[in-house]
């Protein structure tokens, strides 16, 4: 008996000069591609951070023309000021000014959008620990690119003579965006002689 030889024949591979890898130009092009998807999330991070600014004086807008209504409301209801006098100043016996004004605090007769108003608003926030209690480490924001119009219209009857009992009241806030534009939010609510 003979023996079998059961191993396989191993058949050698031509070797060829070709290297293997990337070309130059697929390098370049990979590099092309990267740099698109690097600039685009960038691009969407900025906007992203512009969007978060936005939102915030979005905020800061709402309450600060809420805090005008409420003053007035208040003012009404405690008797601190008559019914008449809650018109602009163009329409005497008016207190509120007329126009956008600086975002000011109130003093003397604790009414905002008067003539006796204070210096501007500040706005405290909490500093890197997030604590407002902390001293030393708050952010002072002075609200500076805020303005506020108090507008008093009188209300028309449907033969156009005035509602000597209601009054309509706008309070709008202006304020610059992070992308150079201005923004305005506006509340609008009635007012009448009785509480």
């Amino acid at each position: 008996m003979g023996v079998i030889n059961t191993m396989a024949r191993k058949e050698r591979v031509p070797r060829t000069n070709k290297s293997e890898g990337f070309s130059t130009i697929e390098v370049l092009a990979a590099l092309f591609v990267v740099t698109i998807a690097l600039t685009s999330l960038l691009t969407l991070f900025g906007y992203a951070i512009s969007t978060m600014t936005l939102m915030q004086d979005l905020l800061i807008a709402k309450q600060k023309s809420r805090e005008a209504l409420e003053s007035i409301y208040t003012a009404r209801n405690t008797g601190l000021i008559t019914f008449d006098m809650i018109q602009n100043v163009s329409a005497s016996p008016g207190i509120f000014l007329d126009g956008y004004q600086p975002l000011k605090r109130p003093q003397g007769d604790g009414l905002i959008g008067t003539a006796d108003d204070a210096d501007i608003e500040e706005l405290i926030l909490p500093g890197p620990d997030g604590d407002l209690t902390t001293q030393g480490d708050n952010e002072v924001r002075v609200l500076t690119t805020f303005e506020r119009q108090i507008q008093i219209d009188p209300i028309l009857y449907a033969d156009n003579t005035v509602n000597p009992d209601v009054r309509r009241v706008l309070v709008s806030i202006r304020y610059n965006t992070p992308m150079g534009g201005q923004d305005t939010y506006v509340v609008e609510s009635y007012i009448s002689r009785f509480r």
